[in-house]
């Protein structure tokens, strides 16, 4: 049986993008950005996103 793993996502810049505590990502502005998530098991990973 799996255990439930949450994810915690945070932005390093919120004026060009925001993620939701689900994983949800709002586009505000133009520009690149990392969102970063971050797994309860100590996994962590770095995701670019660009808004065009």
């Amino acid at each position: 049986m799996k255990k439930h793993v949450a994810v915690r996502y945070e932005s390093t810049n919120t004026k060009i993008a925001t993620v939701s505590k689900a994983g949800v990502v709002k586009a505000k502005a133009k520009g690149t950005c990392y969102f970063n998530a971050y797994a309860q098991n100590g996994v962590a990973k770095k995701i670019k996103v660009t808004v065009k």
